[in-house]
């Protein structure tokens, strides 16, 4: 809603419950938005009863629990988190009894929300606060038929709500201001990153931010202009690796130089004139809606959904790790010094390749190097170690990367699976002789359900005399296919810190 009309006066609202006094909450509707909020609150150590009239709404939900479990075990989970506290429910006023908290999450239909929040008003006690999880509409337009809607405010996740954490909190005319600070404390309490918005505007933020470039994609489809899968890799590849750290202003404020926004402001100005995006919404045709499902399916590939569901999973857990591991180290250094007030350390091997350390030991953090000594056997009639050994000491190296993760001797003789090289480029950029102590550095630069991209450098003391660059896969022998890690192994993985060294994804030449 944009009518800014001051609110009428409220009725005096009870004192809600405190968060720690909260231990069950009810979830309305089991879908994909409700499923993913009830697993949420499962794994913050809530018990959770579920409202859903659809019979087999336990069926579903419990196979999006088991979706969902592993990712916030890797996340957000409570030491009191147990996966089997959840109840399903057909009578509301049984759902809601004992509660401390109501998210809905009906589907998008107006009249239906208006309804059942005015259902669970009716049967909920007073000083429970109501949230509705609405994607569209605001809470003004939805608690017109609620005898109390001053506790009644819009929670709007992003999907899937069980691992995204921005939630956009904003109350209707008639809430007070009591539950949208309540709400959105609550949902700064169980580990949500919270936006509170001042007012109510339809689509809300991250929506209608979405929408803009949403609409833009189907005119470059319809037109001819771009494929589906260029317009996501435009994003995946591009402007999107930015977002997660800055989002579009902060962005634009860099791309203005030490000018910042003002520069940018000021120079680019005159191009938002240009023709660049079209902010009305495309004709859905039924030849741009089968233009953007094909394109989609084409994109997918043999890929199911539940394996492009794993797979954004798996990143999206990544790069929160990552920005975790970013924030902290900013907080704790200031001015290039570390926390303690000593110089900052230099950068890793990953950025200097020439400087390689010369005894690594393993960590929880890194892979451990591989040493050995050049003998007579690799020498070819140049004098030097042959081309051939230097793959057999990389590969020596791939298999220490094994054995920490995991995917040792004994894994290889009773699992009957083992890493396989699929794709390698090698460097070979200076000579060995006989006798050299060779050190192999390895760097994981990315890891994925499958597969793993593996950099390793090879030095003689501080001198890089050679790199390899693999794609390895993860191959039951038995079956001969490529299958995902066991938890153990992943699990281990998931605790070695990824490094892209600057050469990495090179050309030939």
């Amino acid at each position: 809603m944009n009518d800014s009309t001051p609110a009428a006066p409220l009725p005096d609202t009870p004192e809600f419950l405190g968060f720690d006094a909260i231990d069950t909450i009810t979830c309305v509707g089991a879908g994909t938005i409700g499923g993913g909020w009830a697993a949420y609150f499962l794994a913050q150590g809530y018990r959770v009863k579920i409202w859903d009239p659809a019979p087999d709404a336990g069926e579903k939900f419990g196979r999006l629990l088991d979706a969902a479990w592993p990712a916030l075990a890797e996340l957000d989970m409570a030491e009191s988190a147990d996966r089997t506290a959840w109840s399903i429910h057909t009578d509301l006023a049984e759902a809601v009894a004992g509660t401390g908290f109501v998210q809905e999450s009906a589907p998008e239909d107006l009249a239906l929300k208006r309804g059942l929040l005015a259902q669970i008003d009716d049967v909920c006690p007073l000083n429970i606060v109501i949230s509705s999880s609405t994607s569209g509409y605001s809470m003004t337009e939805m608690a017109t038929e609620a005898a109390h809607p001053e506790r009644l405010v819009v929670g709007h996740p992003f999907n899937p709500p069980y691992l995204i954490p921005l939630v956009e909190v904003v109350g209707g005319r008639s809430t007070s201001a009591a539950a949208v600070d309540w709400a959105a404390g609550f949902f700064s309490h169980i580990g949500k990153s919270v936006i509170r918005m001042d007012r109510e505007v339809p689509g809300f933020i991250a929506n209608r931010l979405q929408e803009a470039q949403w609409r833009e994609a189907l005119y470059m489809v319809e037109q001819g202009e771009a494929t589906v899968e260029q317009i996501d890799r435009s994003i995946t590849d591009g402007p999107g690796l930015r977002w997660p750290f800055q989002g579009p202003m902060l962005t634009f404020h860099l791309a203005g130089g030490e000018g910042g926004m003002a520069h940018m402001l000021d120079h680019f100005g005159p191009s938002l004139k240009s023709p660049w995006t079209r902010l009305t919404a495309p004709e859905l045709s039924q030849q741009l809606r089968d233009d953007v499902v094909a394109g989609c399916d084409i994109e997918a590939g043999d890929r199911s959904i539940a394996d492009l569901v794993a797979h954004r999973d798996a990143g999206i857990i990544a790069l929160r790790r990552l920005t975790d591991q970013l924030a902290t180290t900013t907080a704790g250094s200031v001015g290039g010094e570390s926390a303690d007030g000593a110089a900052g350390a230099p950068p890793s091997s990953a950025a200097t390749p020439t400087s390689a350390p010369m005894s690594r030991v393993a960590s929880a953090t890194t892979l451990g190097s591989y040493s050995t000594e050049v003998v007579s056997e690799w020498i070819d009639y140049n004098g030097h170690m042959s081309e051939a050994f230097y793959v057999l000491v990389f590969g020596f190296a791939t298999d220490q990367v094994m054995d920490q993760l995991g995917l040792d001797a004994a894994y290889r003789v009773s699992a009957k699976a083992s890493l396989y090289t699929v794709e390698s480029h090698i460097r070979y950029l200076d000579e060995a002789a006989l006798g050299d102590r060779l050190t192999v550095v390895p760097h994981l630069v990315s890891a994925a359900e499958k597969k793993l991209h593996l950099a390793y450098e090879m030095y003689v003391g501080d001198r890089l005399v050679s790199t390899e660059e693999i794609m390895a896969l993860h191959v039951d022998q038995a079956e001969d296919r490529v299958v995902s890690f066991p938890d153990t192994v992943a699990e281990r993985i998931s605790q070695i810190d990824m490094e892209r060294p600057d050469w990495v994804g090179r050309a030939i030449g």
